[in-house]
């Protein structure tokens, strides 16, 4: 089980938690992610937090859907995920009727219908093999309404952004979930419950993945929810501090029946709690309503109270399906206890590595010797990439050398995993070089700057051309 770390959106003015976030991305926390509603969105601050960040996930939880076309969305993540070196997870969810028609004015309409469509043509145009066509209830691309100009035609993406990068999909109703099952890589659920799981939860998942096939299963599908954490001695007080977070979903999250969160609550078997709750909110009684909220519940969906009751907590969760467990809270204590209870005591420490002799450092004579080959260098790569792992996380991408001449030919540098260093082809380079390989032995020496070359034409970059950059990691 991984851990991620939500950081929501912001209230009237713009608020992050950076030495939080970048505690996490030093503990080896997995993700972080924001989200929206109606006033920060949620792909700005991620911008800001890859910036100052390193190796840790960059999510929306959630982008959301009616607020931008299918194009737009695929647009920002392709944008975000190569400016990041690959970091991007996508998180996408429909919202309610109240935000969807009341702040974006656009019809909330048919949810399913119109998650399915939004997803395949992110797919499509991910996977770049044709020109973007989709004739559906929700969009038609290009165009064709009774206003169309006409002179819209079917566009492939400029951008080459990776065909795998994952989507992930908010869902709470039966009909949602096992749709995110079925076409998305991942399930963001809030107010998750794993001792509800079976009951809950578990017939729709596995029918998602009866229809997506292909060997669909919890084995490559990562359900990720949001789950409050409060650290301290004091478990009342620990869970008071949530209660008004369940309240505030429960009873002001949409109106009388249309509340998805409401309904949530019902389907745990707190029926009677939750029309209390509801009812009390939307009279205004706001601190009644987080009153209301039951200590069962909040021990359902979230982890409170001291280190050892946290630990004991867990244990379910470890036992369920969970993958990806995203803590929300603002606490930096409860970010580094929750590193050593699920990753262990040694969270954030550089991991040992095999010490393995550095290769001899050739004079500068031997520097444009023919001695001194792309092989070589290559090959010395991957040897500072084996005894040194934190290497691959640094550069975080991928990428295609084409080298001309006599000692040219193709390499992959594929810096998105552990790291691989190997001659071939690969059909999703995030950034694809084409040099001579005098240049590229002058830029492996130190001896050519990756821009410069890049501004005098020795060096063609097909990608994002600051990705280069952060090869001199791998030079040195």
């Amino acid at each position: 089980m991984r851990l991620g770390l939500m950081v929501g959106y912001s209230g009237s003015t713009i608020s992050l938690p950076m030495e939080m976030i970048q505690e996490a991305d030093r503990l080896g926390y997995y993700a972080v992610w924001t989200a929206e509603a109606y006033g920060s969105d949620a792909v700005t601050p991620l911008a800001w937090i890859g910036a100052q960040t390193q190796r840790i996930k960059l999510g929306t939880a959630i982008l959301q859907m009616p607020a931008r076309t299918p194009a737009m969305t695929a647009m920002t993540a392709m944008t975000l995920d190569q400016l990041s070196g690959g970091r991007m997870l996508l998180g996408l969810g429909l919202s309610g009727p109240q935000v969807v028609e009341g702040w974006h004015g656009v019809p909330y309409g048919k949810p399913l219908g119109r998650t399915r469509e939004y997803v395949s043509i992110l797919r499509t145009i991910f996977a770049r093999e044709a020109p973007l066509v989709h004739d559906g209830e929700h969009y038609q691309i290009p165009y064709r309404g009774p206003d169309a100009t006409g002179l819209g035609k079917p566009l492939k993406s400029i951008l080459h952004g990776r065909r795998d990068l994952p989507i992930y999909l908010a869902a709470i109703g039966p009909k949602n979930v096992e749709l995110a099952a079925e076409i998305a890589d991942g399930w963001l659920p809030i107010f998750f419950s794993p001792a509800h799981y079976a009951t809950a939860y578990a017939a729709q998942v596995e029918a998602g993945f009866a229809k997506a096939g292909a060997g669909k299963s919890l084995a490559n599908f990562d359900i990720a929810p949001s789950v409050p954490v409060a650290l301290g001695e004091d478990v009342d007080a620990c869970r008071a501090s949530i209660k008004p977070f369940l309240a505030l979903y429960i009873g002001g999250m949409g109106a009388r029946g249309k509340n998805f969160y409401h309904d949530l609550a019902c389907r745990y078997g707190f029926e009677e709690a939750a029309d209390r709750i509801q009812e009390l909110y939307l009279s205004g009684q706001k601190e009644a309503a987080a009153q209301a909220v039951p200590d069962a519940l909040v021990d359902a969906v979230a982890l409170c109270g001291p280190k050892v009751r946290i630990a004991e907590k867990l244990e379910i969760w470890r036992e369920s399906p969970v993958t990806t467990l995203n803590i929300t809270t603002f606490d930096p204590a409860a970010v580094r206890v929750m590193a050593e209870l699920v990753m262990g005591p040694d969270a954030g420490r550089p991991e040992r590595t095999i010490s393995l002799p550095p290769p001899a450092a050739p004079s500068p004579e031997a520097e444009s010797s023919p001695a001194l080959t792309p092989a070589i260098i290559f090959e010395r790569m991957a040897q500072r990439v084996a005894a040194d792992p934190e290497l691959a996380a640094k550069v975080g991408a991928s990428f295609l050398f084409r080298l001309s001449g006599k000692r040219g030919g193709n390499w992959v540098v594929d810096m998105r995993g552990t790291g691989e260093v190997r001659p071939g082809e690969t059909e999703t380079p995030d950034c694809v070089l084409a040099l001579s390989d005098e240049d590229f032995v002058a830029l492996a020496a130190g001896n050519l700057n990756p821009m410069a070359a890049f501004s005098s034409g020795k060096l063609k970059i097909q990608g994002n051309p600051m990705l280069a950059m952060k090869l001199q990691n791998l030079f040195r």
